[in-house]
């Protein structure tokens, strides 16, 4: 069906559908009528539509595109500073009452909900969206699986990570394709309410992402967060199917002493072990550094 579609709004309507957009507008216009002053005739407040919702995502996405996603609302509706690509659209009161008013789910059942799952704000439209991912795109014979942060304060299980562009947000582990980028899957992380069944969080995360490719033989690689021995294993056998290429970190009990850094060992030597299907590098780039790559 993709293949045959070559209008950009065609292809974003595969991925943010009517039935997204119908969810959206029925809970915002739920918090319309909340924040609605009681004797209002003013058009910024009426209740909204699936045709403004989706003009509403055109701005957002105009502004990503035009870099200006940085600015604030009254610069980007101030026609001599930024023209009048957004303020021909809607007024800048509007836009600003629909951001203070989206909602994506019913806000009265989340104190019951919330304290299992902290993403249930956005739970819903969140899984009809990456469905829409998983269905529209045949991905290749080789995927990566790695995480983003998604710059973000507003919730209490934004993470801290000081090496990331933005420092404060949401991290999301996420299947993407190596040729293309194409994100086939993703899944929110949300700290300890995660249920792993068990299992440390990576490999957790590694076989939920990549059920969408469970049985197809594709090879996976990623970092020695989800990396282990047992995991490479175990993604083998059934029902799983797969191949895995990712670093190890060195303070796993299955690395021979003898492939670990020692004084005597040159720079820029690799060696190597082999055990049944499974194949471990040990590459020294530095005096005091080592590089363990499992396959």
């Amino acid at each position: 069906m993709c293949r045959n579609i070559f209008e950009p709004s065609l292809c974003f309507d595969l991925f943010i559908t009517e039935d997204i957009v119908g969810e959206i507008v029925k809970w915002t216009n739920v918090e319309i009528s909340r924040k609605r002053p009681p004797v209002n005739t003013h058009a910024t407040c009426r209740d909204t539509c699936s045709i403004e919702v989706r003009t509403y995502f055109g701005i957002l996405t105009l502004t990503a595109a035009m870099k200006d996603n940085h600015l604030t609302a009254t610069d980007l509706f101030d026609s001599t500073f930024s023209g009048s690509r957004y303020l021909a659209v809607m007024s800048r009161e509007r836009f600003n009452f629909l951001t203070r008013c989206l909602r994506m789910d019913d806000k009265t059942l989340r104190p019951a909900l919330r304290q299992e799952d902290p993403f249930i704000p956005v739970r819903k439209i969140w899984e009809m969206f990456i469905q829409q991912c998983k269905c529209n795109y045949t991905p290749g014979n080789y995927l990566t699986v790695d995480e983003q942060l998604v710059g973000f304060l507003g919730c209490p299980f934004r993470m801290y990570i000081p090496n990331k562009p933005n420092k404060y947000g949401i991290k999301i582990p996420m299947m993407c394709d190596n040729g293309t980028k194409y994100m086939v899957n993703a899944l929110p992380y949300i700290g300890r309410a995660t249920d792993t069944g068990g299992l440390p969080q990576g490999e957790y995360y590694l076989k939920e992402l990549s059920r969408p490719i469970h049985g197809t033989n594709r090879n996976v690689t990623c970092d020695n967060w989800f990396t282990s021995v047992s995991l490479a294993k175990a993604l083998l056998a059934e029902p799983y199917k797969l191949t895995i290429v990712g670093t190890l970190r060195s303070n796993k009990r299955e690395i021979p002493q003898e492939m670990k850094n020692t004084r005597r060992r040159p720079v820029g030597t690799s060696m190597f072990a082999y055990d049944v299907p499974l194949t471990l590098v040990s590459y020294k780039p530095k005096s005091a550094k080592m590089v363990f790559l499992l396959s």
